[in-house]
């Protein structure tokens, strides 16, 4: 067993493999790596017993809890409790390997949290880890390993309060109890001096039982135990045995879908993405660009084309990058979804293989990259052309710093086994057009990404966040050519006497991959809020893929013949996109009638009326009351002329010196319109 390469993914050496018809930078001597699996904690068994011959068991202390504070994998980690007793003992074991040949146990890692529950004192010890072994191929246990981390202070100091790893098998061992740190061994010298010897359970056989526990208490903690009134937690368990590498991730799995966040990356609006483009010796200017299709891309109108062709570079790499998700976790990373489509120039015949993802990371936490990561859509399914596809990349398969093809491509699972704290970084010394994260074209002078577009389009990714490790949110970012401009238009309606409204097109100059919203309120011209219509403000939004949506303002009416008034919308700046024309009118039209009516004397005790109408109410029906005692008496009943009007002799006789007061009614398509009353005396 070597150290430095046990349970390692290798890294590849450079150089060239054609893999569906695309050349790019290879492993081509790579081992192949590791079976690896992450898996939760359904192997492990919980135990607990006095220490002693005659030790009783106990009910285990022991609980899957979420945190504490940000744990080495997922959201939660195996808490362990001990009281007061020096002589309660709590196993957290599994009997997954028990038979495994020591000399086969390549990999042997686990994390914890240590931390006084009560009372003051000394730092409390984590967790240790033991190894039953049977050296004779008897089955029975004839020595027991222990990694105590108080004996490790080479790889670090014992602390309270936060997570620590610990690598046993690379660590100092001590067997058959605590030797203390200068009497230990390592896992590998004694599987040399004990051929043979195989992991045992120790536990008569009980289906509770393990070879390999993870154990606190029983006044066992290391050369400077103390372990009473302490919570100790366990996460991130390794191991690797027959080259299989294992990580269990202990503890519930608490995650929960946060928010979606939609952005539209046009030429105006980056949104921390970046294109850049390079040659074997020189930086060169991109000639990516937003355009419109082609057919109908999955977001929105328009999608980013890169072009690749011989006539100018063949050596040329295109890159759209962010720095934006530079510092995240890889094992944070829930998401990586982008659609791609190509299509050959003229004259070619050769399939073209898609635009390509590359994940630069630190894989040992010093801010550098050590290894890049490439998703080629070739190796993780069947390409078409003219034809966009979706591509789920957190899900497939990566080549490690090149393409070895997909037989020897890993998952991220794979490489996250192999190196559990790998980072995404910035591999441009800083630079703000740097980003871990890139989507590319080239590299390799290959006639399978030569002569031809590439479109990339619809990219969502998504992490948990990185405090908890709780909350999954979602990054959807949708490519345009532009974003779009904003109008308003101005409106018109007619009075009416019950629910006008005002109807204010606000629309797009061409459809978005997102939803657009824009606030807008009204003001005041000739029409005052309150008497001639509603004040009114709030937000209106256009949805994706649309362009149109309308604003409403209600209109107050009444029956006073008036002139035609105005009030203005106006819309403020949308939080996407721009503002063309953000100002409209909107004008109330009178429809009302006026009625106007005259009371004249007439012979022999009778009224002439003389009733008109503004406009002319041709036909309209007209009515005449006369008021007696405050109660309306209808006295005449016909139609106005041609004119609008009438002019009639009442059939009432009146006595000379009468008063008579009267009014008028005229019936139209708007409704009923009654004059003022005039008083006439007759003769």
């Amino acid at each position: 067993m070597t150290p430095s390469t046990r349970g390692r993914l290798s890294v590849l050496a450079v150089g060239s493999l054609a893999i569906a018809g695309l050349t790019l930078p290879v492993a081509n001597a790579a081992e192949p790596a590791p079976t690896s699996t992450i898996t939760g904690h359904a192997a492990w068994v919980e135990q607990a017993y006095e220490v002693g011959d005659n030790g009783a068991d106990l009910t285990p202390e022991q609980s899957e809890v979420d945190g504490p504070q940000r744990t080495p994998f997922g959201t939660g980690s195996h808490q362990i409790r001990i009281g007061q007793s020096t002589v309660q003992t709590e196993l957290y074991r599994t009997p997954k390997y028990d038979g495994t040949p020591l000399a086969d146990l390549t990999r042997l890692e686990y994390s914890t949290y240590a931390k006084r529950s009560s009372g003051s004192g000394d730092l409390r010890q984590p967790t240790y880890l033991r190894l039953n072994v049977d050296n004779n191929a008897d089955g029975q246990r004839d020595a027991s390993l222990y990694f105590y981390p108080a004996d490790n202070a080479s790889q670090q100091p014992v602390a309270n309060g936060e997570w620590q790893d610990w690598d046993v098998d690379s660590g100092r061992i001590s067997v058959d109890g605590d030797t203390g740190p200068g009497n230990t061994t390592t896992l590998a010298d004694y599987a040399s001096s004990h051929p043979g010897s195989k992991l045992v359970n120790n536990d008569g056989g009980k289906a509770d039982g393990g070879a390999l526990a993870l154990v606190t208490g029983g006044n066992q903690g290391g050369s400077s135990d103390p372990q009473t009134n302490g919570e100790y937690e366990v996460d991130r368990v390794i191991v690797g045995a027959s080259n299989v590498d294992t990580l269990f991730d202990l503890g519930p799995d608490s995650e929960t879908d946060g928010s979606t966040s939609q952005s539209t990356v046009d030429p105006s609006h980056d949104q921390g993405w970046h294109s850049q483009a390079y040659d074997d010796t020189n930086d060169l200017s991109s000639d990516q660009q937003f355009v419109s299709g082609p057919d109908t891309p999955p977001a929105g109108g328009g999608s980013l084309r890169f072009t690749l062709s011989n006539d100018t570079n063949p050596n040329r790499v295109e890159l759209f990058r962010t720095p934006k998700y530079d510092g995240v976790k890889l094992r944070d990373l829930r998401a990586l979804d982008f659609s791609t489509y190509q299509r050959p120039m003229s004259g070619n015949a050769t399939p073209q293989q898609p635009v390509y993802v590359r994940l630069n990371l630190d894989d040992d936490g010093d801010g550098q990259r050590d290894t890049s990561l490439y998703y080629y859509p070739g190796n993780n399914g069947v390409v078409q052309q003219n034809a966009w596809q979706r591509w789920h990349a957190a899900d497939g398969k990566w080549g490690v710093n090149g393409d070895p093809g997909p037989d020897k491509s890993v998952t991220l699972d794979d490489y996250l086994v192999a190196h559990p704290d790998a980072t995404i970084v910035n591999n441009a010394g800083g630079s703000p057009l740097g980003g871990g994260v890139a989507f590319l074209v080239g590299g390799g002078g290959s006639a399978a990404q030569m002569n031809a577009e590439y479109f990339l389009d619809d990219l969502n990714i998504a992490k948990v966040d990185a405090a908890t490790g709780h909350t999954k949110s979602s990054d959807e970012f949708d490519l345009e050519p532009t974003s779009p401009a904003v109008s308003v238009g101005d409106a018109s309606v007619l009075e009416g006497n019950d629910g006008a409204k005002l109807k204010f097109p606000v629309t797009l100059d061409h459809p978005a991959g997102k939803d657009v919203t824009v606030t807008y309120q009204t003001s005041d011209g000739t029409a005052k809020a309150g008497k001639d219509y509603r004040a009114t403000k709030g937000e209106v939004t256009i949805p994706a893929g649309e362009t149109k949506a309308v604003v409403k303002v209600p209109v107050i009416s009444d029956k006073v013949r008036e002139g035609d008034e105005s009030l203005t919308l106006t819309l403020g700046s949308p939080g996407y996109g721009t503002l063309d024309d953000g100002t409209a009118t909107g004008t109330i039209r009178n429809d009302d009638t006026r009625v106007g009516l005259k009371a004249l004397p007439a012979t022999e005790g009778r009224v002439r009326v003389k009733v008109d109408t503004l406009p002319a109410a041709e036909g309209s029906p007209v009515k005449v009351y006369r008021v007696v005692d405050g109660e309306a008496v209808q006295v005449f009943r016909g139609h106005l002329n041609n004119l609008g009007r009438l002019n009639t002799v009442l059939d009432k006789h009146y006595q000379p010196g009468t008063k008579v007061t009267l009014f008028s009614t005229v019936e139209t398509d708007n409704g009923t319109y009654k004059s003022k009353r005039v008083t006439v005396v007759t003769g």
